[in-house]
């Protein structure tokens, strides 16, 4: 039987820059190898339907892969892209932001920040 779904990894790896995507993939179908902003991605791409461009930037990318701690706690009040910041944890179940990669959308240039999509479209937020 020939598979015809894609799944919200497979439509994630496919945005990412051809030359990271063999990184990507082994990071998200591997758990001992990091990646665990990658697969965090995966879940809210699959739990909020959110946004995602066709090509995302290498720059994103690379945060990533480089860094196991950065999870998609931030988005852009424009475009909507999850975008990484360096998490820590405190107490209660909102993380610290330790460091913030892009106060600006590396897509479109928006303001990013924790809810920043979510507040912006939310009906009487204008």
């Amino acid at each position: 039987m020939i598979r015809t779904d894609v799944t919200t990894a497979d439509r994630l790896l496919s945005a990412v820059p051809a030359d990271r995507r063999p990184l990507a993939r082994r990071l998200l179908s591997d758990p001992r190898c990091g990646g665990h902003g990658l697969r965090a991605w995966v879940i809210l791409l699959d739990a909020d339907a959110s946004p995602l461009p066709s090509s995302l930037p290498g720059e994103l990318v690379e945060v990533y892969l480089r860094d196991d701690d950065a999870e998609p706690l931030h988005d852009c009040e424009r475009c909507g892209l999850a975008v990484p910041v360096r998490a820590v944890r405190r107490c209660g179940h909102e993380a610290a932001v330790e460091r913030e990669y892009f106060p600006v959308c590396p897509c479109c240039g928006g303001k990013t920040g924790r809810y920043a999509f979510w507040s912006a479209t939310r009906p009487g937020s204008n």
